[in-house]
């Protein structure tokens, strides 16, 4: 059985056409770029964040009841104890990332998801999820600086540098200082949890995982929606 799995983010849309968890196609585009027919398959999954009710009518009518469409966690999931006192409050996005994770092993996880904003999820062994944190991410942290200071703004004639060390001018200066502020987060979290294994997934999580000598997950969404597929719908 084929199954399209569509990850709707805050900014963009990203795709896996998948058959018995091989992956025959992807893609990746700012919701006006996306493109105007999507593949055949049996059944097509999205996890949506941000509403999308466009894209959601354009899915119905090319898909009709072969489309599930998830905006937030499913109620009564058996393989997944929640934290929240209300379930739904959860991201989805967050939630299929601790399910998709927990395809690769039993024990306890630390997820990351580096995106628009950075979030970090603990899951034990018997699936209860511990709770988490939510930061902004990368470029959502420098934006806030630039949109609500005074004179921290980019000037047209500086440029980020590449490595971590103090900035000689304020774009420099903002840009290491976020990246060492998200990378010092996850580390604290990582020595608070040393028993459980991290898992880096999102648009930022190569960055994040090179800086940590890691290799990134990035197929954590994914691999969640497909899980529920194979046992749940």
């Amino acid at each position: 059985m084929s199954v399209l799995l569509i990850d709707a983010g805050n900014t963009r849309c990203k795709w896996q056409l998948r058959h018995a968890g091989q992956i025959l196609e992807e893609g990746a585009a700012a919701y006006a770029a996306l493109p105007a027919d999507w593949p055949e398959a049996d059944r097509v999954v999205v996890a949506c964040v941000a509403g999308q009710p466009d894209l959601q009518d354009r899915l119905r009518q090319r898909y009709g009841e072969r489309l599930y469409w998830l905006s937030e966690p499913l109620a009564g999931y058996p393989h997944f104890h929640h934290c929240y006192p209300q379930p739904q409050r959860l991201g989805v996005d967050r939630w299929l990332a601790m399910l998709g994770a927990r395809t690769h092993g039993s024990g306890n996880v630390l997820v990351v998801d580096a995106g628009t904003a950075l979030t970090i999820d603990l899951m034990n062994a018997a699936n209860q999820h511990e709770g988490g944190f939510i930061v902004p991410g990368l470029e959502l942290a420098q934006q806030a600086l630039f949109n609500n200071t005074a004179r921290v703004r980019p000037f047209v004639d500086e440029q980020v540098q590449a490595a971590l060390v103090p900035g000689r001018d304020t774009l420099s200066c903002v840009s290491a200082g976020v990246q060492r502020q998200l990378q010092a987060l996850v580390m604290s979290v990582v020595q608070d949890y040393p028993d459980y294994r991290l898992f880096i997934s999102g648009g930022d999580g190569h960055w994040l995982a090179q800086q940590l000598a890691m290799a990134p997950s990035p197929h954590l969404i994914f691999e969640g929606m497909e899980s529920l597929c194979a046992g749940y719908f």
